[in-house]
C-alpha cells in the first residue's frame, strides 16, 4: 500500500501536465468559418518577397548604391526588410513587427483561391464576370482573434461587372491560410491601418 500514493501522485502530475500543454500557434475561434477547399499544398511558407528596388546614400561624400528588399516570413509571422550591396551580399536584415507591406503576386493569387473555394463564398465568388480584389488592403486590429499581431490579414473585395460592382467583402489571413471573416461589413472592426 505504501506504493499506491506515489503512483497516484505520478498519474495526477502526468494528467495535469498534459492539460497544461501549450496552445496552438494558430488562433482559430470556436465560431470560425469553415475552411476553404483550397489544397494546403499552396499555403504560404518561408520568406516571400514583396518588392525589391535599388537605392543610394551619401557616405563620406560618395554615393553608395544598395538594394532594399521587403518581404513576409511566414515561418516566423513577421515582415522583413533586407539591404544588399551591389554584389548581392546581405548587409542588414531587420524584422518589421506588424509590418504593413503589400502582397506579392503569389500571395495575391492565394487570396483569390481561398475566397473562391470558401464554402460560404463559392456562389458569389465564382459567378460570371467576377473579380477578386485582394492586392494589398492590409488589415490588423489589436485584440482581434484573427487579425492581430503576426497575422497577414487582407481585405478581399468580390466584385462583378468585371470588377466594378462590389458584391461581397471578406477578410483573409494568409498567415493561417483561412478566410477568417467571409462576410465582413466594416461596422464591427476598426483597423489600425486607417481603413
Amino acid at each position: 500500500m505504501k506504493f499506491v500514493a506515489p503512483l497516484i501522485a505520478t498519474a495526477l502530475c502526468v494528467t495535469l501536465a498534459s492539460c497544461a500543454a501549450p496552445a496552438r500557434k494558430e488562433k482559430v475561434a470556436a465560431d470560425a468559418p469553415a475552411p476553404s477547399d483550397t489544397p494546403a499544398a499552396g499555403r504560404m511558407h518561408g520568406y516571400v518577397i514583396e518588392r525589391r528596388y535599388g537605392d543610394f546614400a551619401m557616405v563620406g561624400g560618395k554615393e553608395v548604391r544598395f538594394d532594399v528588399e521587403y518581404g513576409w516570413d511566414y515561418d516566423r509571422a513577421t515582415g522583413v526588410r533586407r539591404t544588399f550591396d551591389t554584389t548581392g551580399k546581405l548587409l542588414t536584415s531587420e524584422d518589421l513587427i506588424n509590418g504593413e507591406m503589400a502582397l506579392g503576386e503569389i500571395e495575391r493569387e492565394r487570396v483569390r483561391q481561398l475566397v473562391r473555394t470558401q464554402p460560404q463564398l463559392k456562389a458569389i465568388a465564382n459567378g460570371p464576370d467576377v473579380v477578386i480584389w485582394g492586392e494589398g488592403f492590409l488589415w490588423r486590429v489589436p485584440g482581434d482573434p484573427y487579425c492581430d499581431r503576426g497575422s497577414r490579414c487582407i481585405h478581399a473585395i468580390i466584385a462583378k461587372d468585371g470588377g466594378l460592382t462590389a458584391v461581397g467583402h471578406a477578410m483573409v489571413d494568409l498567415q493561417t491560410d483561412r478566410v477568417v471573416y467571409p462576410f465582413y461589413d466594416g461596422s464591427k472592426l476598426k483597423s489600425s491601418t486607417g481603413e
